[in-house]
């Protein structure tokens, strides 16, 4: 077990990658997109193919402006938990388990379109650092499929609705 100097240095780095990846879920539900989109390197390698969504290499524009159909939900609340940072060199993986849950009121009902999963979150160290690429692997959907893509469904119609109103 490292003691001392280095072992500081070390936690302080576990922590601060930690920071941008709990950042990342805290800005997506503020929808706080310029905190968002500060989080990324100018290209991000995303992979939500577990949700039929986007797998590819992105500009980090592109996906921050992908993501604000976040705002056709009433609340989303992304919780991280058993989150696991390992640093090689400039290098950083966090893992983490994400319960989601998104919430969207149509009519006179509610949608709930929840997942557990885990986030695997590659950054890079420059000015701090960066996320580089995110994968999200789904563990179940506690509602089911079927409500956790009406509830998307839902939000993208509302949000659609709202940018070209």
């Amino acid at each position: 077990m490292c003691r001392g100097p280095a072992a500081i240095d070390a936690f302080l780095d576990r922590e601060a990658a930690v920071a941008v990846v709990t950042s990342y879920a805290s800005a997506l539900d503020a929808r706080d997109w310029v905190a968002y989109r500060a989080l990324f390197t100018d290209e991000i390698a995303i992979d939500y193919g577990a949700i039929g969504s986007l797998v590819a290499t992105v500009p980090a524009d592109e996906w921050t402006n992908r993501c604000k159909t976040l705002e056709g939900f009433d609340a989303t609340a992304h919780r991280l938990h058993n989150i696991v940072a390992t640093i090689e060199g400039d290098h950083a993986t966090v893992a983490s388990i994400v319960d989601a849950v998104h919430l969207v009121g149509i009519e006179d009902r509610a949608l709930l379109g929840d997942l557990i999963g885990r986030y695997t979150h590659r950054l890079v160290r420059g000015d701090g650092w960066r996320i580089a690429g995110v994968t999200l692997t789904v563990v179940g959907y506690p509602a089911g499929k079927e409500a956790f893509d009406d509830a998307f469904a839902a939000a993208r119609a509302i949000f659609a609705e709202g940018s070209t109103g």
